[in-house]
């Protein structure tokens, strides 16, 4: 019987070895894209994105806070970025990636190269979203999200499909938020 539990014991120790990684690192904090910070003032971010040769091509208020759209950041298949702030301080970027030449495989790849990545930088996020409507006028609407959260901060990635037999719109959208 004392045998029996000593095997027992030692199986369940190699499985807990395996299971458990040796050298898991801690996931990387959550902080904004382009090497930016939080609080980042509208000033210093203007003279950023003329250095970069980009462009606010609209300002708008979005639930109390203001959004600036930006074309010209340079990144592969990056239509437009939105940065929003909360006062005077940056809290949430947004990066909007489509191709009119993508089919909707494409863009399910693209979804799920940006998940495996977040999932080795965060941790394995969680999904937040995951419908697929008819709505009255004929659209079919898909969503699908996913999201990884750290203390004060948040990444949330989502695709959203809206096709009817002669139109398509499809978006992936990456968005860095300082939760607070």
């Amino acid at each position: 019987m004392q045998f029996m539990k000593r095997i027992v014991f030692m199986l369940l120790a190699a499985v807990l070895a395996f299971a458990a990684p040796v050298d898991a690192a801690p996931p990387s904090p959550i902080v904004p894209p382009f090497g930016l910070n939080w609080g980042l003032t509208k000033d210093r971010l203007s003279t950023l994105l003329k250095g970069a040769n980009a462009k606010v091509v609209e300002r708008r208020m979005v639930a109390g806070r203001e959004a600036w759209n930006v074309e010209g950041l340079v990144l592969a298949h990056l239509r437009c970025t939105v940065f929003y702030f909360r006062g005077e301080g940056l809290d949430e970027a947004e990066l909007q990636y489509q191709d009119k030449n993508w089919l909707e495989n494409d863009y399910n790849d693209f979804l799920n190269q940006l998940r495996t990545s977040l999932d080795g930088k965060f941790g394995p996020g969680k999904l937040i979203a995951r419908s697929k409507n008819p709505l009255p006028d004929g659209v079919i609407q898909t969503l699908t999200g996913y999201e990884w959260v750290q203390p004060g901060n948040a990444v949330q990635l989502v695709f959203f499909s809206a096709e009817n037999p002669s139109e398509v719109y499809r978006l992936v959208s990456l968005h860095y938020k300082e939760l607070k």
